[in-house]
């Protein structure tokens, strides 16, 4: 998108006063005035995205009024200044950075990564991090393995702060439930209580990087309870280069993610399945964070790695802006998975192809 999508421009002919400006204004409705320049007779007014076409239209047939246009978007591309942003392929293969014209996202749309835990002081996560919870067999609520705070910082790392890595998700905020160990094992009743503690807690999107081939009631029902109140749950499709149904991914409830190379053909290791994994999103030597002390991943502080574990973020970091322009769950989940960029393999491999942020942003701004 080339311009905001909650505001516009009203130019009035010469001779039209204030007044009669603001009267006009006011008698459309539903338009708050943002600033005026009043040598030129031009208002910039704010609207409701969903209403700004048919504003515009109405403002446009007045007498008085010479022109109505969009604010147009010259200089405000977000540039990250992390710099480890040129590394992050991913982030520049689904359009990211013109996503980040459209919204940045709010403070008010919280992540819950479902994980091995977050490192919470982490400089590049810190301040994204709004609260801890631990289901876990392990002591702590802080990562010990690496796998949490990897996927964190896909999601949603700290933006344009001079350090480190770029996060999906530049203003929504970070929820660190750690269902799993520091092995990165867990139960179906651990990864359960951090579903229902998630959506109890206002989680907008739950991002589950975890799974296995063994059905679960339990855990069909907390994820239904989380849709149920509105939570977006994203899943990773499972490592194993197999169709066999890898869960909580193939449960109807989530939007299940594959992983994909930088050529856009599907990763190696990545499940398939047209009829239960929806979308796909980069996930081969993906830059993210690393706990600053040793861990199981062998790496610290940055680093790269593999799998529909790093896929799945991507698509969650996209949710939460997503969100924060659209409230409901179901409606960004059809956007998401319906402006997909068709790939070899879509209707075999994968229900969709790969994610777009930017279309499925313009998408429910129209």
């Amino acid at each position: 998108m080339d311009y905001f999508p909650d505001r516009f421009i009203i130019g009035f002919i010469p001779g039209v006063s204030q007044e009669r400006a603001l009267e006009i204004i006011e008698h459309v409705g539903g338009l708050t005035l943002l600033s005026e320049i009043p040598a030129l007779k031009v208002y910039t007014v704010s609207v409701s995205p969903a209403l700004l076409n048919i504003k515009m239209t109405i403002l446009s047939n007045f007498s008085g009024v010479d022109y109505v246009e969009y604010v147009g978007i010259l200089s405000a591309q977000l540039t990250p200044n992390d710099p480890l942003f040129p590394q992050q392929w991913g982030l520049l293969k689904i359009n990211s950075v013109r996503a980040w014209n459209v919204t940045r996202g709010s403070t008010l749309v919280n992540i819950a990564i479902l994980d091995t835990g977050i490192q919470t002081n982490h400089p590049d996560l810190v301040d994204k991090i709004v609260l801890s919870q631990n289901f876990s067999a392990s002591s702590t609520a802080e990562d010990l393995h690496g796998h949490g705070t990897h996927v964190a910082g896909i999601a949603a790392a700290t933006t344009r702060n001079n350090l480190g890595v770029a996060g999906m998700a530049i203003n929504p905020r970070l929820m660190n439930i750690k269902v799993l160990d520091d092995s990165g094992v867990g139960s179906f009743s651990d990864i359960a209580q951090g579903v229902i503690y998630a959506t109890d807690n206002g989680a907008k999107v739950i991002n589950m990087s975890l799974g296995g081939t063994l059905f679960s009631t339990t855990l069909q029902n907390a994820v239904q309870y989380a849709k149920n109140n509105g939570v977006l749950i994203v899943a990773a499709a499972g490592n194993n280069d197999s169709d066999t149904l890898f869960y909580p991914a193939a449960y109807p409830e989530c939007l299940s993610v594959a992983a994909l190379n930088r050529d856009d053909t599907k990763a190696a290791f990545s499940n398939y399945g047209s009829s239960w994994v929806d979308v796909a999103a980069p996930g081969i030597d993906i830059l993210s964070t690393l706990p600053t002390y040793s861990n199981s991943t062998g790496l610290t502080n940055y680093g790269s790695l593999a799998g529909t574990s790093m896929a799945a973020p991507f698509v969650s970091g996209l949710a939460a802006l997503m969100l924060s322009l659209e409230p409901n769950a179901n409606t960004v989940q059809n956007a998401i998975e319906t402006t997909t960029v068709p790939l070899a393999g879509t209707g075999s491999l994968y229900e969709r192809g790969r994610i777009n942020t930017y279309a499925a942003l313009l998408n429910i701004t129209q």
